[in-house]
């Protein structure tokens, strides 16, 4: 093992030293949250005064701040008349409470997800899944209702514009008319698409708790009367017809039958029309990406292991009868994932 910046040798045990600064690090964020630090840097700059502000030990804050530069969120300045703190472009943009791309509560959230087993991991491979509470399950519509408002703020981060290129390059885009934003969320990706074709209108479809936060949102975005958004049940309602484009961004995992699900949606899309699945799709028997493995294996212990493989939804999307899929891995702001585009036929 080598330092790929250096070419110098590495201890071959590195990434168990790695991994015991990883909760560190996470430690360093739910603090610096909790105390609002990015929002006070904004105002001071001095330990001290900072100190008395918050009600804070200076020492240990400076010790946290000391942490935040460190991992290269917060800059230090040293000079003859003292110490000072500012935020960098990432704090003030992420970890800013006022900020409109705050992720603060995205943060809480899926730690809440993905950390809430792991004290007790080897319990749970002893025993097996336990009984998940209603509250627990990851189809708790009052859950979506919930992370509807934090997908708002993480779309606008940079989320949303990321999907939206990815469908503006589609060659069938320039022509399209309306699409279908299918279990999304608070609509920013409809958003952004829309924010590139002022002729084209869009319909929003999600559960009805989060309905709510979409037409919030559409609204403040001065789309109301270009985006319609439907309440419901995508397994049992109808999410209407004449589409030219349909998008699925990771919310296939409660399709009850995914093929017939997906016999659907191609029947909701105009002759031509295409389909859009942005999801992940693990490899190797399961065990990567990484990142995917590793951040739903929580909620896997429970029982609730719904991570798609690597081609099983372009199969199911042949299986409903689109004529062609192309996948092609990317690179995400949301990890690795697997883009698979399926086309209706013009004659059918």
């Amino acid at each position: 093992m080598t330092d790929p910046k250096t070419a110098q040798p590495l201890p071959p045990f590195l990434p168990i030293m790695q991994t015991l600064v990883a909760p560190v690090r996470m430690a360093v964020l739910r603090a610096a949250l909790e105390l609002d630090v990015a929002e006070l840097l904004e105002t001071h700059g001095e330990c001290d005064a900072m100190a008395r502000a918050m009600g804070a030990h200076p020492g240990n804050l400076r010790l946290l701040l000391d942490a935040l530069a460190a991992m290269d969120w917060v800059r230090k300045e040293v000079a003859e008349s003292g110490e000072s703190y500012a935020n960098t472009d990432f704090s003030r943009a992420f970890l800013r409470r006022s900020s409109d791309t705050y992720l603060g509560d995205m943060v809480a959230a899926l730690s809440g997800m993905e950390h809430r087993n792991l004290d007790r991991m080897a319990d749970l491979v002893r025993n097996g899944p336990p009984e998940v509470g209603e509250t627990g399950r990851l189809d708790d519509p009052e859950r979506w209702r919930a992370a509807a408002r934090y997908l708002a703020r993480y779309h606008r981060a940079g989320a949303a514009e990321w999907i939206a290129d990815r469908l503006a390059e589609l060659p069938e885009f320039p022509a399209m008319r309306r699409m279908l934003d299918l279990g999304g969320g608070p609509g920013g990706v409809c958003a952004r698409v829309l924010a590139r074709r002022p002729d084209m209108t869009g319909v929003l479809f999600d559960l009805a708790p989060v309905a709510e936060v979409g037409r919030e949102e559409m609204a403040a975005a001065g789309l109301a009367d270009r985006v319609q958004v439907i309440g419901g049940d995508y397994n049992a309602d109808d999410f209407g017809r004449g589409y030219d484009l349909v998008l699925s961004s990771l919310n296939l995992y409660y399709a009850k039958d995914l093929t017939a699900f997906l016999g659907r949606v191609r029947a909701a899309l105009n002759p031509g029309g295409v389909f859009v699945s942005l999801h992940e799709g693990l490899t190797h028997g399961r065990t990567a990406p990484a990142h995917h493995v590793l951040a739903r294996l929580s909620l896997a212990l429970e029982g609730q292991d719904v991570s798609f493989d690597q081609g099983v939804i372009a199969k199911a999307l042949l299986d409903a009868g689109f004529a062609r899929v192309h996948g092609r891995t990317h690179k995400t702001p949301m990890g690795v994932l697997e883009l698979d585009v399926a086309r209706r036929t013009a004659q059918a």
